[in-house]
């Protein structure tokens, strides 16, 4: 991941024990468009290089699991539900942290990171590494779907041209 020069700083008033204000907290100092639905469950608009996603941040309290989400701006069609999956799959070898699915329900695909914390605090720093690898993979793989659902590219070929580290400005 890229050195971020945003920092995230909690406000006084940020409830460390309740992860979502620490989200809360870091998309208002990003300048993101953030909506609390619910003590722990938050809206976020997140920019990306190909436009904005919708981020959904929501903490089980009787898990202590913050899982987040992040729909990318594609809709699946039923056509195409099989190519994708398969995308996903190839995908998904190449991520670190995280994991790419298709929500059912919308055909929507989804970057999603499930973060346990069991006896512990979401740090400032996690956060930052979490945000940071959302917003880059997502960015990374969003040709990708676009090759296989428009252009008519085939799932690894799709991979192939998504993987190649550009060098150089075009």
């Amino acid at each position: 991941m890229s050195g971020s020069s945003n920092m995230v700083v909690s406000s006084p008033e940020t409830d460390t024990s309740n992860p979502v204000s620490l989200v809360e907290d870091y998309a208002i100092r990003q300048d993101w468009g953030a909506e609390r639905s619910s003590e722990f469950e938050l809206w976020a608009e997140v920019p990306g290089q190909w436009g904005s996603q919708r981020l959904w941040a929501v903490y089980h309290d009787d898990t202590c699991f913050l899982q987040l989400n992040c729909y990318l701006n594609l809709k699946i069609p039923a056509r195409q539900l099989h190519k994708s999956s398969h995308l996903i799959t190839l995908m998904n070898e190449r991520v670190w942290l995280g994991h790419f699915e298709i929500w059912s329900e919308e055909q929507i695909p989804v970057f999603r990171v499930v973060v346990p914390l069991r006896n512990s605090e979401l740090k400032e720093e996690q956060l930052e590494d979490i945000m940071e690898a959302i917003q880059e993979e997502t960015d990374r793989f969003f040709p990708a779907l676009q090759w296989v659902l428009w252009g008519g590219k085939s799932p690894e070929d799709a991979i192939a041209a998504a993987i190649i580290d550009t060098e150089g400005e075009a």
